[in-house]
């Protein structure tokens, strides 16, 4: 191989190099996202695993079992006592009392001042939400008026992590870590495969180094 051959193959070979350097980088910086996407949704099933509701329960917090236990809801605590209900009532910060719609008949004492229209107060998650945030309050009748009923000293609200819940987040987790798992090892993979090509190349270039020396060594010799 002439000089200038060999110089056109080390420039083509050092071309070849510097691509594959940069793709080695941009498969590590690749790998380094999904191992952050890997602790992200370590940290969603974590938080999945200790997501806690509220369940109605006649022994209160010394239930040990969520699985039977109904979700604490509107319809439950204001529901009639005949009907099974607790024959409670909801109010929110303001003093209101919160309702899925206005009565009608509107009481003779009351006012539409009076009541807090919350359409959604029937869904368990949106109902428990505002107990947790202090949005709203339970309210028992006792001898002096309506009193408030705290959840946490409560005698017949439960919180519990619900087993339904545990189990969709752990397998919901496992089959995301499983996916960016063969992800991963797909990147490893291809950074080996770099990197064999990398060693193959610089090789070469070692090669060619030697015959451009060994040409020029010659040209000296011929003109010295």
């Amino acid at each position: 191989m002439g000089l200038s051959a060999s110089q056109g193959r080390l420039l083509t070979l050092t071309a070849r190099k510097n691509n594959i350097e940069y793709q080695i980088q941009q498969t590590t910086q690749a790998k380094m996202l999904l191992a952050n996407e890997m602790d992200e949704e370590a940290t969603l099933w974590s938080d999945g695993m200790n997501i806690q509701h509220l369940y109605y329960s006649k022994d209160g917090c010394n239930a040990s079992r969520t699985d039977d236990l109904p979700r604490l809801s509107y319809q439950l605590v204001t529901g009639s006592t005949e009907d099974g209900g607790l024959g409670m009532q909801v109010r929110d910060s303001f003093g209101r009392l919160i309702v899925p719609e206005l009565p009608d008949p509107m009481p003779d004492d009351k006012t539409v001042a009076d009541y807090a229209v919350e359409p959604y107060c029937n869904q368990a998650d949106y109902f428990e939400t505002n107990l947790k945030t202090g949005n709203w309050v339970i309210q028992r009748e006792t001898r002096d008026g309506w009193t408030d009923e705290s959840i946490e000293g409560s005698t017949f609200i439960y919180q519990g992590v619900d087993s339904g819940d545990y189990e969709e987040a752990n397998n919901e987790y496992d089959e995301k870590v499983a996916k960016l798992q063969r992800i991963d090892k797909k990147f490893d993979m291809r950074i080996q495969q770099l990197a064999a090509e990398q060693q193959a190349i610089e090789t070469e270039m070692d090669s060619v180094k030697k015959v451009i020396d060994k040409n020029i060594e010659e040209t000296f010799k011929t003109f010295g």
